[in-house]
C-alpha cells in the first residue's frame, strides 16, 4: 500500500485530503507545516508528498526544495495542492523546484486521485534535468522564491489594509447609528417629558385662565357700577359728604386701580397663554405621538422650533423670518424638527457677536427648500467639505461630538432630500435644505 504524507496547516483541508487517499486505498500520514513535514519523511519515507503552499514555519516551497535537496527524498514524487498561490507565475516556480504536478484548491477528488496514481508510476525517476543543482540555478531559484512571497505580501498587505478601511467605515456607520439612536431617545425622553408637563400644568393653567377672564369680567362690572355711583353722587350737588368722597377717592387712586387692574389682568391672560403655547410648542417639537410619516407644513414645524431655541437665539441674533407659501410634505415631523433645531443652534453658536440668523422657505410642486443663515464667522473651503463627516467638529473638546450635522445629513437624505453649505470666511454661512414633497412615499 502506497504511503501519502498530507501536508496542511487548515486542519479540514488536511481531514478532506486524509478521507479522499484513504477511500482510494492509500495509507496517508498527516503534518500541519513543512518543519514537521521533514522530519515525518526523513523518519519514514513515503511514497508521494502532497503538501499546501501557503505554510507557517516552512512553507510547500521550501519544503519541496529542501525534500530536492536531500540524498533520500530527492525522488520523492511532491504534488503542490494551494488555494493560496494561484497565478501561472507561482505555479510555474513550484514546477521549477521540482514539484510534479501543482493543483488548485479545490481539485475534485477524481482529480486529486489520478495525480496521486501518475506520480507514483514514476517515483523512480528524478524530476530534475541534474542530479544537484549548481550554486547559480540556486539562486536564482532563490530570487524567484522571494519574488513570488514580496508579491504574495503586498497582495496580502493590500487586503489587510481594504479590510482596514472597510472596519473603519463599519465602526463610524455603527458610532453613526449608536449617536442617531441616542438623538431619538432624547427626543422620545423630551416628548414623554413634554406630555407629563402638558398634563401636569394644563389643569392649574386652565384654572388660571379661566378665573383670570372671570376677574376681568368682574372688574369691567365693578368699574361701571362706580362710575354709575359717582355719576349718580355728583348728580346731588348738595350731598354734604361730596367733597370728601371726592377727596378719598383721589387719595386711594381707584380711577388709576381700576385701570392698573384691568391692564393686570391682560397680562397676566397673556402670560398664561403664553405658557399654555409653550409647553404645546414643545410637544408638537417632539411629536411623542408621531412616530410615522404624515403631511407636515414646514412653516408651523420650523414656527414651533424656533419656540424651542428661542432661549439660545435671542440674547446673540436678530431673527428674521421669510416664510413663503409652501405645498405639506410627507415626512417624519419629530426628524425634520431635530435637523431645523440643529442648524438653528449652531448658527447661534457660529456668532461671535450679536448678529442676524435669517431663516427662510420657498418652493413649487415638487419641492420644498428651507434655509438658515447666519452673519457669523464662516468657514473655509477645506472646513465646509467636512462638516456632514461624522465626528468632525470645530468646537473644542467636551464642547461637541460632530454628529449634529452628520445625522442631521442622514435625516435628510433618507427623506429623499439634500442638505447643502455656503460659506465665506468672515461672512457668515448658509445652510439649505432640499425636501421633496413626496419624497418618502417615492422611497415606498
Amino acid at each position: 500500500m502506497a504511503k501519502i504524507l498530507v501536508v496542511d496547516d487548515d486542519e479540514l483541508s488536511r481531514s478532506l485530503l486524509n478521507l479522499i487517499l484513504q477511500k482510494a486505498g492509500f495509507a496517508v500520514q498527516c503534518a500541519a507545516d513543512g518543519a514537521e513535514a521533514m522530519q515525518a519523511a526523513l523518519s519514514e519515507k513515503p511514497d508521494v508528498i502532497i503538501t499546501d503552499a501557503m505554510m507557517p514555519v516552512i512553507d510547500g516551497f521550501e519544503l519541496c526544495r529542501q525534500c530536492k535537496r536531500d540524498a533520500d527524498l530527492k525522488h520523492v514524487p511532491i504534488i503542490i495542492y494551494s488555494g493560496d498561490y494561484e497565478r501561472e507565475e507561482d505555479q510555474e516556480f513550484g514546477l521549477s523546484l521540482g514539484a510534479f504536478r501543482y493543483l488548485l484548491k479545490p481539485s475534485p477528488p477524481a482529480e486529486i486521485v489520478t495525480a496521486v496514481n501518475q506520480a507514483l508510476s514514476v517515483s523512480k525517476r528524478s524530476f530534475l534535468t541534474d542530479a544537484d543543482l549548481n550554486l547559480a540555478q540556486e539562486m536564482q531559484q532563490l530570487r524567484s522564491y522571494n519574488e513570488i512571497l514580496f508579491v504574495k505580501l503586498e497582495n496580502k498587505m493590500k487586503q489587510l489594509q481594504q479590510t482596514i478601511d472597510e472596519h473603519t467605515k463599519a465602526e463610524e456607520a455603527l458610532k453613526l447609528m449608536q449617536g442617531q439612536i441616542v438623538q431619538q431617545e432624547k427626543m422620545a425622553s423630551i416628548g414623554q417629558l413634554a406630555a407629563g408637563v402638558a398634563h401636569e400644568i394644563n389643569n392649574p393653567m386652565g384654572f388660571i385662565t379661566s378665573n383670570l377672564t372671570s376677574l376681568a369680567k368682574y372688574a369691567s362690572r365693578l368699574d361701571e357700577y362706580i362710575a354709575v355711583l359717582q355719576q349718580s353722587l355728583f348728580s346731588c350737588p348738595n350731598h354734604p359728604d361730596t367733597a370728601e368722597i371726592d377727596l378719598l377717592r383721589q387719595k386711594l387712586k381707584v380711577d388709576y386701580v381700576i385701570s392698573d387692574m384691568c391692564e393686570l389682568i391682560n397680562e397676566s391672560l397673556d402670560g398664561a397663554n403664553r405658557v399654555s403655547r409653550i409647553v404645546q410648542d414643545l410637544k408638537s417639537f417632539s411629536r411623542v405621538d408621531q412616530l410615522e410619516s404624515c403631511r407636515t407644513n414646514v412653516n408651523e414645524a420650523l414656527g414651533t422650533t424656533i419656540n424651542i431655541a428661542w432661549n439660545e437665539l435671542k440674547y446673540i441674533a436678530t431673527l428674521e423670518r421669510d416664510f413663503g407659501q409652501i405645498p405639506d410634505l410627507v415626512c417624519f415631523p419629530q426628524q425634520l424638527n431635530q435637523v431645523f433645531l440643529n442648524l438653528l443652534v449652531n448658527a447661534a453658536q457660529a456668532l461671535e457677536k450679536p448678529g442676524t440668523i435669517t431663516v427662510r422657505t420657498w418652493g413649487d410642486s415638487d419641492n420644498v427648500f428651507v434655509s438658515v443663515a447666519d452673519t457669523g464667522k464662516g468657514m473655509t473651503p477645506e472646513v465646509a467639505q467636512k462638516v456632514f463627516d461624522p465626528f468632525f467638529t470645530t468646537k473644542e473638546a467636551g464642547k461637541g461630538t460632530g454628529l449634529g450635522l452628520s445625522i442631521s445629513s442622514d435625516i435628510i437624505r433618507k427623506h429623499g432630500g439634500e442638505i447643502a453649505v455656503e460659506s465665506t470666511p468672515g461672512v457668515g454661512t448658509t445652510f439649505t435644505v432640499r425636501l421633496p414633497v413626496d419624497g418618502l412615499l417615492q422611497k415606498v
